[in-house]
């Protein structure tokens, strides 16, 4: 019997030392959806989506590269660049630039005891996708808008974030005449996130995406499931790596399968 409860003493200590260890180390960054915890890095994104229907077949292959600056204890400022590349069945391969953006984020991490709790969101603006063709789920010669809100939660090696996104299109004007149909939708993401080791962490995310217009945006609809590990080095940054998975039928999901890889370099660790 004292060999028992000698184990559940060692046992315990050692749980509650690893869910110390991961308490201090602030929110983890999700592989997939925005996050509304603040942070100050770089992110290099390589990304492919397919979808197969109807004997059309559409392929969309990305590079990017991320940057966001924590300016203060709870702000940062936020932008990327990138390079897209697009086909379709019997169409010729398109090769763009990624629309200029910058963005504004809010992030507060309340302490409770042994937990924590984020609240944060931000707007991010899209300039105009420059030399490309319109499809249907993106008009080049309209603006973007995209406001998100989340919240976060934390204990010990398991943490979760979600958020909830509007996107809009817009003219310089800021409004819609009778010419025009903005394209728009509504966004729910959720990322919840395990510490195995002290370097690992897995991932289970995922998005629902709903068009206000149902009918004339049916294709921006989707249910995508996003399963990921990520690994931290002590010097050379952060790798990770997802994969997607449509949860909705084919007909009603705007991707079929994807892969993500990224790499992360934190400039700081709160």
């Amino acid at each position: 019997m004292k060999h028992i409860y000698l184990f559940l003493i060692l046992f315990f200590s050692f749980v509650s030392s690893v869910f110390s260890q991961f308490n201090n180390k602030g929110f983890a960054h999700p592989l997939q959806i925005e996050p509304v915890a603040v942070y100050s890095k770089v992110r290099g994104n390589l990304s492919y989506w397919d979808k197969d229907y109807n004997q059309v077949k559409e392929i969309n292959k990305n590079v990017g590269v991320e940057g966001e600056y924590k300016f203060s204890e709870s702000f940062s400022v936020i932008s990327s660049v990138g390079r897209t590349e697009y086909s379709q069945t019997d169409t010729t391969k398109e090769v763009t630039w990624d629309r200029y953006n910058v963005g504004l984020k809010y992030g507060k991490i309340f302490d409770a005891g042994n937990s924590q709790f984020l609240i944060g969101g931000g707007l991010r603006i899209y300039d105009k996708k420059r030399n490309s063709l319109f499809r249907e789920h993106e008009n080049p010669e309209y603006y973007l808008i995209r406001p998100n809100f989340g919240l976060g939660y934390k204990y010990g090696i398991f943490q979760i974030m979600t958020e909830l996104r509007f996107q809009t299109e817009t003219n310089k004007q800021g409004r819609e005449s009778k010419l025009e149909e903005f394209k728009r939708y509504y966004q729910i993401g959720i990322a919840p996130s395990f510490g195995i080791a002290d370097s690992v962490r897995i991932f289970t995310e995922l998005e629902y995406r709903e068009p206000i217009d149902k009918t004339a945006d049916k294709n921006l609809r989707y249910f995508n499931f996003f399963p990921g590990i990520s690994m931290n080095t002590e010097s050379m940054g952060t790798f990770s790596f997802s994969l997607m998975f449509g949860m909705l039928p084919k007909a009603d999901n705007a991707m079929d399968r994807g892969i993500r890889f990224s790499y992360f370099y934190f400039f700081d660790t709160n």
